[in-house]
């Protein structure tokens, strides 16, 4: 080949990936098509309009606005396009429209395709659309074929997406560990690889590949998913070099190496880390949270159990810490470690301990002669929500202990005729089969005087679902019924519940009241200043994956909502949520938006909106602390941390939002 036909080839190439890349998606201009998409009307005449256009950021926003149509009669219009050119967003639109024999017949071929330097988006829908036959053909093809070839790049997507949807074979295994080890593999690759090989339960064979990569690496992700498959695994090496000189300089693998440290078999090496960690000055607190949980692990020497630095620490956390996690979590390792009588005996009996705390210890000390009224007093002593939530699920996490005392039956009854939505699902989804058999008449009160009672109220959707659910495991007719009841709900999730139990035949749209409002806002700011207690986090919105979503959040940080708000869910190692006027998680705005979802992957740094299902989001939002891709597609993705992610590393529990600057 000649120089010039070389550089041709590398031109086009580049096109290609600029074209499936760099392109924007909505922009200012497509108001009409992100409200359509919205209001989930999906207007013909206007997704046409942008569909034929010339300009390539018109055909992916009308690209993006039908992969959330779930309209099969679209794919016919979509696979007519040049695949090599949106190759990418087709792919996309196709898994998320759904199963379909048309797109399943046409993502094969292109697999196939000489002429398409696109092969690689094809694996997603794939995943997302292909049964257990595609998933063998996958990877008989992969694993037979004799040279190494760039048509199989992208199929960790598949294996992903098949995992999700609880669609696995042995060979999926294979065909990770095979990517993992191959040197040609690139690091994002294998980073989808090792998390989607860590969802199958890992696999030993790749343990040369982790010590190496532990020992070697700089990517803090790659890290972390190493050390993700050796907790996996239960396992970790008993090598010294590893435990000395892997590189612990960030605060994500070192939550994910104390995470995995319990399966070594050198327990002093254990307890030596922990002491280390709990002792450091200013040690991030998701570090205290997770070593107190390693102590809780395993089953330990005497010797170890008595180590005096460990108690003294343990007893220091418990009476110092003003933290509400940290407290509980270091009540809960020392009597773990120490036994209960030596906890009374040690720790200050001024301690204030939580509801859910102060249960744990009832039932430890009394669990064969409980009476459910002691139970019922301190679910009542609790000083709010969150302390009243978290009590109830202990309780029902004990339930059949005392599920035939007359006061529990009547306490599970009170709550699911609670006024509060949190009460009422968390209670609807905890009790067992065995008190709903032998409480069904009751409950079928119950819930027909509740569904009915909030069915056009958009703070109570999560608690109408658990209903709903909670009426099916009574018995299918009553089921119906109760769908057929809720038939006249303005609630858009509900309506999408009634329309699949085919109670409603019309295709449902989006009641939408403040929808102008949020896109009058949605490019007006491309950057955000969350002020936080422990520093600042900066985001740029991505409104161009998410418009509505957007608006809506600077909407809200123009009216001071987020201001005070606390960080009401922390995962170390995953993610920290806010956005709960209420602290519990169970708050919103007051009303709901909808769902944008992308091709765009959840690293860390990813800023995402939380949600009930599918377009229930409002006004809670999380920040990733990982990676973790089986959020792709299935969450909106709407900003991302361009400074101070060691800030986000640091947000624990009931640390609050001080305020939000908005940046033109």
């Amino acid at each position: 080949m000649g120089n010039s036909n070389l550089i041709l080839l590398k031109f086009l190439t580049l096109l290609v990936l600029f074209n499936n890349f760099l392109f924007p998606q909505y922009n200012v201009s497509h108001r009409d098509l992100i409200e359509t998409t919205a209001k989930r009307e999906f207007d013909k005449n206007i997704i046409e309009k942008y569909l034929s256009s010339s300009d390539s950021n018109d055909v992916i926003a009308a690209l993006l606005s039908i992969s959330h149509s779930e309209d099969s009669k679209l794919i016919k219009k979509i696979t007519e396009l040049d695949f090599n050119k949106y190759g990418k967003w087709i792919s996309f639109a196709l898994g998320q429209i759904g199963e379909s024999v048309i797109s399943k017949k046409f993502l094969w071929e292109k697999l196939f395709d000489n002429q398409c330097d696109c092969s690689e988006y094809v694996f997603y829908p794939l995943g997302k659309i292909g049964n257990e036959n595609d998933l063998q053909r996958l990877t008989k093809l992969y694993l037979s074929r004799n040279t190494q070839s760039s048509i199989f790049n992208g199929i960790e997507d598949a294996l992903l997406q098949f995992r999700i949807r609880n669609i696995t074979l042995e060979q999926s295994k294979k065909v990770l560990v095979e990517m993992i080890v191959d040197n040609t593999t690139s690091i994002e690759r294998k980073k989808k690889a090792l998390f989607t090989l860590a969802r199958l339960g890992s696999d030993s064979i790749i343990n040369s590949y982790l010590i190496e990569t532990l020992l070697s690496s700089n990517d803090n992700e790659l890290l972390q998913l190493s050390l993700m498959n050796f907790r996996i695994q239960k396992f970790f090496p008993a090598d010294q070099k590893l435990l000395f000189e892997l590189n612990l300089k960030s605060d994500a693998v070192r939550i994910e190496f104390i995470k995995a440290l319990p399966y070594s078999e050198n327990q002093s090496i254990i307890i030596n880390t922990i002491n280390s960690f709990l002792s450091s000055e200013n040690v991030n607190e998701n570090l205290i949270v997770e070593s107190l949980k390693t102590l809780q692990s395993k089953k330990w020497d005497e010797a170890l159990l008595n180590n005096y630095k460990i108690k003294n620490l343990l007893r220091e956390i418990i009476e110092k810490s003003s933290k509400r996690i940290i407290t509980e979590e270091a009540f809960n390792a020392y009597k773990y470690l120490f036994g209960t009588d030596e906890y009374l005996n040690s720790v200050s009996s001024q301690l204030k301990l939580a509801p859910k705390s102060r249960l744990q210890l009832l039932f430890g000390n009394k669990k064969d002669n409980l009476k459910f009224d002691e139970v019922a007093k301190i679910y009542s002593d609790a000083k709010d929500l969150k302390e009243k939530l978290s009590a109830i699920e202990f309780i029902l996490s004990e339930s059949n202990i005392y599920s035939n005392d007359s006061e529990f039956i009547n306490f599970i009854f009170k709550s699911l005729l609670s006024d509060n939505a949190a009460i009422i699902s968390i209670t609807a989804d905890g009790i067992d089969s065995a008190f709903i058999s032998n409480n069904s008449d009751k409950l079928r009160s119950i819930i027909l005087t509740q569904s009915q009672r909030f069915k056009h109220d958009t703070d109570f959707i999560e608690a109408e679902i658990s209903l709903v659910n909670l009426s099916k495991k009574i018995s299918e007719d009553f089921y119906k019924e109760v769908l057929n009841r809720l038939a006249d709900t303005k609630i858009y999730s509900l309506r999408k519940i009634l329309l699949y139990g085919n109670v409603i035949s019309k295709p449902v749209k989006k009641e939408f009241p403040n929808l102008d409002i949020l896109l009058d806002k949605s490019f007006q700011y491309t950057k955000a200043i969350i002020g936080t207690s422990k520093g600042n986090i900066e985001i740029k919105f991505r409104a161009d994956l998410a418009p509505v979503t957007v608006g809506n959040f600077i909407y809200l940080a123009e009216k001071k909502f987020y201001d005070g708000i606390i960080f009401h869910r922390v995962v170390p190692g995953f993610v920290i949520q806010a956005g709960d006027p209420t602290g519990t998680g169970w708050g919103g705005p007051g009303y709901e938006i909808i769902s944008e979802f992308s091709p765009e992957e959840f690293y860390t740094g990813a800023v995402g909106i939380a949600s009930a299902g599918k377009d229930t989001e409002g006004s809670q939002f999380f920040i990733m602390q990982g990676y973790y891709p089986h959020l792709n597609g299935r969450y909106t993705l709407f900003a991302e941390v361009i400074s101070g992610i060691d800030v986000v590393m640091k947000i624990t529990e009931d640390d609050k939002i001080i305020s939000i600057q908005l940046i033109k």
